[in-house]
């Protein structure tokens, strides 16, 4: 197979890809597409075989790979955007935001009655996607010292992690750190900045061999 045709190829996947309903669906398709490309004529080298020929199984398969995690996120973004605050990261994962004001009382780790009430309504979402990746990421403003602030935003996402395992939460792996004051969404000089800064957010993957 000439490699002009290979090209066309692999460009017919990468754009088919970008037809899938869904951005991030296109994103995982193109990327897994390109990936199983690379792959697939690599192994079709080193095993005597046609690279042309493992490219274009490669990229078949990637694209397939890559779409359904996309799907698997986009359904999952939809229902949880109807709970919490929503956004997607250009690598495709879900980011859920949970303000600080919800969650607990100034200078507390400990969960109100509001927040169980939220975090059971993204519990329900949340088990039926068992094949997630979830690191729990606390985070405040910049009143107070460092060293203050990252320890108070580890107990907090400490809080919500336990809530959820806590509830029956099946998933491929979850975790939870503290960043304190690291990477503010708004600026630390406004009061409505520093609220927008403290907050707890779930950062949702996905474990690609389990879809």
């Amino acid at each position: 197979m000439k490699k002009g045709l290979l090209t066309a190829v692999l460009c017919a996947l990468v754009l088919s890809a970008c037809t899938t309903p869904g951005k991030r669906t296109a994103i995982g398709a193109g990327a897994g597409a390109a990936t199983g490309a690379i792959a697939g004529a690599v192994i079709a080298h080193n095993t005597g075989g046609k690279a042309e020929s493992g490219a274009i199984y490669g990229a078949l398969a990637g694209a397939a790979l890559g779409g359904g995690i996309g799907n698997y996120l986009d359904k999952q973004a939809k229902e949880l955007a109807a709970i919490a605050d929503v956004t997607r990261a250009e690598d495709g994962s879900i980011i859920v935001t949970l303000k600080n004001e919800i969650l607990f009382d100034t200078d507390s780790a400990v969960l109100s009655y509001e927040a169980g009430n939220t975090l059971m309504d993204l519990n329900k979402v949340l088990k039926k996607y068992p094949a997630n990746i979830i690191v729990v990421e606390g985070y405040t403003d910049s009143t107070g010292t460092v060293a203050y602030n990252k320890t108070l935003s580890e107990k907090r996402a400490k809080a919500v992690y336990d809530f959820i395992l806590n509830n029956g939460l099946k998933t491929s792996s979850i975790s939870y750190v503290g960043y304190g004051v690291q990477n503010p969404v708004a600026s630390n000089a406004t009061a409505e900045g520093r609220a927008k800064n403290r907050r707890v957010e779930l950062n949702i993957t996905a474990n690609k061999d389990l879809i």
